[in-house]
């Protein structure tokens, strides 16, 4: 029970920052396109174009929390 809540608490902990990370590396890197705007009546589909950097953020802070679980586990039993 204890892994799993070291598991969860690092998972939530790595999810936020990575979500922030990415956020602000999106506002920095948004360059609007204007022409398009008063190009008269255009539909845009949202999401077509972009990487989906939330499950990118996911996978990334489920590894991460797995491999400090393992290694926490692991410096328990040797101790």
């Amino acid at each position: 029970m204890k892994n799993y809540a070291v598991f969860i608490a690092s998972f939530v902990v790595f999810l936020f920052a990575f979500q922030i990370l990415s956020g602000l590396f999106l506002t920095l890197t948004y360059v609007p396109d204007t022409s398009r705007h008063f190009s008269g009546s255009t539909v845009s589909i949202f999401g077509s174009e972009n990487f989906n950097y939330t499950l990118l953020s996911a996978i990334i802070s489920a590894t991460l929390s797995f491999i400090i679980s393992k290694k926490l586990s692991i410096l328990k039993n040797n101790n």
